[in-house]
């Protein structure tokens, strides 16, 4: 194991062992004497339970990506490991607040911080159970000058993340999306990417689904960071090959035209406008596999312009200001899978790692819509942030 993940590890278990010991102080001051070893005894039990997990899937034997296999058990697993923090962390600052208001007597801190706590935990638990399934049609409305006349009320449905191999009860999940979707009315259908999460067989139980779902119109697709499998250990370059080569397939057998840094025509009636679809653009750590440029080929100057990409870091970079593109749609950002609504409007502290996290943004006359996702990665939640399905319709205006 390198020096420096090491010292992370350490600052990591430090850390968390401070305010476990911390959070434990603090909830002793309120458990009956008569309940405090017993308490004690369980809460360090729950500690070491959650640090020997954590040091059996994540460092021993010093291969952080094992995870990658076992998702619904590993998302278990981190859900319960941030509550644990969060707890703590709450606790922790309770007691330092009640030491340094010398409200020893009334505890009052501790007792918020109680509340506090397991007003969260039961925030996880209800977006645990009951949030990845609660789905949400956004329905959007862009006005354009340029838009062909025969495009007028032109509708996009846009679909994205849907992590095929995170959740039980895909088949499910994806049954009740496809119900919702074939009863929306729209022209085509896009997914913006991150099908699987590494592996092609996360999609061999849904490729009949799937047909089901691009059967009723043109459906286009593009691969999201995910889709490459660079988020797991391969026995070789040939191995990881053959795993991109089965998903790119399909992506074919389900129904999708799979854009790959190229561009189609779309035509309605004597009208016609562009998709173009990209690969993969982040900011590091994420691939940059997109050719925007080459995308582009082929497409003459004033044409309307839809652009496909996952993430929407490519349009803060590369197309906003830069590229005549008149929309961009994107996914990628899942919106954190935990907002909440501050006087109606929604927010997320997806915000304080990147501008554009969800919804509709503007640049004049260019537009990006950042889609939440279906699916979710990493924890299995959403809480105040469901999965999401975007229907946009276009609409023409006259210019005086």
């Amino acid at each position: 194991m390198r020096s420096f993940e090491l010292t992370y590890l350490l600052i990591f278990f430090g850390l968390f062992s401070i305010l476990g010991f911390a959070s434990m102080l603090s909830f002793g001051k309120i458990i009956k004497k008569s309940l405090d070893r017993s308490f004690k005894c369980i809460f360090l039990l729950i500690h070491f339970l959650i640090f020997a997990g954590f040091f059996l899937m994540y460092v021993y034997p010093f291969n952080i990506r094992d995870g990658s296999v076992n998702y619904s058990f590993y998302s278990v697993f981190n859900a319960l490991l941030l509550i644990l923090f969060i707890v703590d962390l709450v606790m922790s600052f309770a007691l330092i607040l009640n030491f340094i208001s010398n409200t020893g007597k009334t505890k009052i801190f501790i007792y918020i911080g109680s509340i506090i706590s397991a007003g969260i935990t039961g925030g996880i638990v209800t977006g645990t159970l009951g949030g990845t399934n609660k789905f949400k049609i956004n329905e959007i409305e862009l006005a354009y000058s340029n838009l062909p006349p025969d495009f007028n009320g032109f509708r996009i449905l846009q679909i994205s993340d849907i992590h095929l191999g995170n959740i039980n009860d895909q088949d499910k999940l994806i049954k009740k999306a496809i119900k919702l979707i074939e009863n929306a009315d729209h022209d085509i259908l896009v997914f913006t990417g991150d099908l699987v999460n590494n592996f092609y067989y996360e999609t061999e139980e849904y490729l009949n689904l799937f047909r089901e779902l691009t059967s009723c119109c043109p459906s286009y697709s593009i691969l999201g960071n995910h889709d490459y499998g660079d988020y797991t250990y391969w026995k070789s370059d040939t191995d990881k090959k053959s795993n991109f080569d089965a998903i790119i397939s399909a992506h074919e057998t389900m129904g999708f035209k799979l854009l790959r840094n190229e561009n189609r025509v779309i035509k309605n009636k004597n009208d016609s406008i562009f998709i173009v679809g990209v690969e993969n653009w982040g900011h590091p750590p994420f691939p940059q596999y997109a050719d925007l440029d080459k995308a582009l080929e082929g497409i003459t100057a004033g044409s309307f312009t839809v652009l496909l990409t996952h993430d929407p870091a490519h349009w803060e970079s590369c197309i906003e200001n830069k590229k005549d593109i008149e929309l961009t749609l994107s996914g990628h950002t899942h919106g954190l899978q935990w907002g909440i609504k501050i006087a109606g409007i929604p927010f997320s502290l997806a915000w304080l790692t990147r501008k554009y996290w969800g919804g509709l943004y503007s640049s004049y006359n260019s537009h990006l819509y950042v889609n939440t996702g279906l699916g979710t990665i990493g924890l299995p939640w959403r809480i105040d942030m469901p999965p999401e399905i975007t229907l946009i319709t276009l609409k023409r205006v006259e210019v005086d």
